[in-house]
């Protein structure tokens, strides 16, 4: 009766990991969409200032500034979208050879090299976004560096935080390693 207890109990909790895990992929693909959509109009800006200051010289007092902040922006979020998707970096060949075991323990040792490393960003990032807000603005735009220097970074660390917690809880629970490595998709592909 107990043995039962704990195997509904465990599936359950795959269960509600995977409803996670899925409300998640929902928003990681939002986020993959609006930053193809920023990264289009950085680009569609920069031609046109390229076009204004070497065809018409004349170029625009702004965009400049405008494209490195959408720039950060874009980069900041795709990272989170590369990490959700394990389209990062992987010694997959090397990964693949090794047994089970070994996997698990670079897996979760990954993980919690993530966790450390956006815990401490965070604050770091806040801070530095405190000091920055408090510049005047340049460039152009009417507002401080601090909006698209340091704010796009701490955004990053949050999102990454809350990516790897999911992730470090699921695979520890489910075992599954389709979480933490990479897999192949339609569209896409691993070389190893």
């Amino acid at each position: 009766m107990v043995r039962d207890f704990r195997g509904i109990q465990k599936h359950c909790m795959k269960q509600a990991i995977r409803s996670v895990g899925k409300v998640m992929d929902k928003a990681n693909d939002l986020m993959k969409t609006f930053t193809g959509y920023v990264i289009f109009v950085f680009m569609a800006l920069l031609f046109f200032q390229v076009v204004m200051r070497f065809v018409f010289s004349n170029p625009i007092y702004g965009i400049d500034e405008a494209v490195t902040g959408l720039m950060i922006w874009s980069m900041c979020l795709a990272w989170c979208v590369v990490y959700w998707e394990n389209e990062h970096a992987v010694l997959e060949f090397l990964m693949k050879k090794m047994p089970a075991w070994f996997r698990r323990i670079m897996f979760n040792v990954t993980n919690v090299i993530i966790l450390v490393i956006t815990w401490v960003y965070i604050p770091a990032s806040w801070e530095l976004f405190q000091m920055q807000k408090k510049m005047p603005p340049v460039g152009g735009l009417p507002f401080s560096k601090g909006w698209y220097y340091a704010l796009p970074v701490l955004v990053m660390n949050i999102i990454m935080l809350v990516m790897c917690l999911y992730k470090t809880i699921a695979f520890a629970v489910t075992g599954d390693e389709s979480i933490c490595a990479p897999v192949i998709q339609e569209g896409g592909s691993v070389v190893d």
